[in-house]
């Protein structure tokens, strides 16, 4: 396999401290690729729910189809139902659990935050007028008219100070 560089790991944290500077793909032995990206420490699916999660494993797909498509549960989501045919004793299933914990514990933290409103009402709001009808609205974008934040403003300006000074040099 290919040498990479190797920090220590961190006192505090106990993780591996960042030594990538720049991005590469490694081939791994079974066939795939891993990308070693710097600011990168742990994997994250982005995107992906609790009900897509099955669909990245190919091993679960394997098991389905074993058994006719189909699970024993109607929404089964493979973790805790007794008697789940994909449930067991494959290598990755401990990942599989583990992903599906941390998409869960994102999916109600987003939820708890109300960071889904917006999907769960739509993009139109209901108000009420006189006489007591209802009159659609359409819903604000709440970051759009916020204003630029100052150190932003700053770190633009600078860059664009910058991009002049280099097209003086040409």
């Amino acid at each position: 396999g290919a040498l990479l560089d190797v920090g220590e790991v961190s006192a505090r944290t106990g993780r591996g401290k960042h030594t990538t500077r720049n991005i590469s793909l490694i081939k791994l032995a079974n066939g795939g690729l891993l990308a070693d990206t710097p600011g990168f420490n742990q994997p994250h699916l982005l995107g992906v729910t609790t009900r897509d999660l099955g669909k990245c494993f190919p091993e679960i797909e394997a098991r389905l189809e074993a058994n006719g498509g189909k699970c024993e549960f109607k929404n089964c989501i493979h973790v805790h139902e007794p008697g789940c045919v994909v449930r067991g004793d494959w290598e990755r299933y401990p990942m599989y659990v583990d992903l599906y914990d941390q998409i869960k514990l994102n999916e109600t933290q987003a939820l708890r935050t109300g960071s889904q409103k917006q999907e769960r009402e739509g993009d139109v709001r209901m108000k009420s007028q006189k006489g007591g009808k209802a009159k659609a609205e359409p819903r604000l974008n709440r970051k759009k008219h916020r204003r630029t934040s100052r150190k932003l403003s700053k770190q633009q300006f600078k860059q664009a100070i910058k991009e002049e000074e280099d097209w003086d040099t040409y």
